[in-house]
């Protein structure tokens, strides 16, 4: 494993822990009893879970317990699903929330907008959860398809660890930045998506000096550029809410 994933990276997995409390603590550990449904508790629950399981996984590989390891490794078989299924539902529950504010705020005169512009506004608004959502379906399957080669099945495994990192890390920022009334810039823009990309460049540049095949973490890096640039440039466009609205069966 060692030849193919950072030393003692089932230790600094670790971090993941305060990382997403610190990232969802505003918007949902401070606010558990205030306006709370039941799918997001149940997946902020099945989140966690991944979250250990991204911790034990590695840690059991090294440990040499590969039979447990391979047990655990089933059990996302239920897990992801039910992640994929409550994420899914609580973006639908997130348009139609946002939309009724924005209406409301229509309606009241606080903007002056047309119906277009609403619809424009409120699909680019899910554009995070949307593509996060299909990054972990994507990387997911890849790492179970390539399950028996190691090499690629972990590297697939990261990319979909990091769609819970980034998103965490992201927030963290945004709060941290609002909290300090400082104004929007690079960093406080793009700072989580840099440290992904510089990351995964890291982990590159490792598997090289270990005469590794590069496949693997070259498409991860891909499919996270690919999915960066529709965050941030298609994100507003036409297509996209042609695309969002049609996922979500608008």
């Amino acid at each position: 494993m060692k030849k193919i994933l950072f030393p003692h990276i089932e230790k600094w997995f670790l971090l993941f822990i305060p990382l997403v409390v610190a990232g969802f603590y505003p918007s949902y550990w401070s606010k558990l009893t205030v306006n709370k449904t039941t799918v997001q508790h149940i997946h902020a629950f099945f989140m966690y879970l991944w979250v250990i399981m991204s911790i034990v996984q590695p840690w059991l590989i090294m440990k040499k317990k590969t039979s447990i390891h391979k047990i655990v490794g089933k059990v996302s078989y239920v897990l992801i699903p039910l992640i994929v299924v409550s994420g899914y539902i609580l973006i639908q529950a997130r348009y139609e929330r946002i939309l009724l504010r924005i209406q409301n705020e229509v309606a009241t005169g606080k903007l002056n907008i047309t119906t277009e512009e609403v619809l424009n506004r409120v699909a680019s608004s899910q554009r995070l959860g949307i593509i996060f959502l299909l990054m972990l379906i994507v990387f997911y399957i890849l790492a179970i398809v390539n399950r028996k080669r190691f090499l690629h099945h972990a590297t697939y495994m990261i990319g979909a660890i990091f769609t819970s990192i980034d998103p965490a890390l992201d927030r963290m920022i945004g709060h941290w930045a609002k909290a300090n009334k400082i104004e929007p810039n690079f960093f406080i823009e793009y700072g989580s998506q840099l440290f992904a990309l510089i990351l995964l460049l890291a982990l590159a540049v490792y598997q090289r000096s270990k005469k590794q095949s590069l496949q693997p973490v070259m498409i991860v890096i891909g499919i996270y550029v690919i999915s960066f640039l529709i965050i941030d440039f298609a994100g507003k466009t036409a297509a996209w809410r042609w695309f969002a609205e049609s996922f979500l069966f608008r």
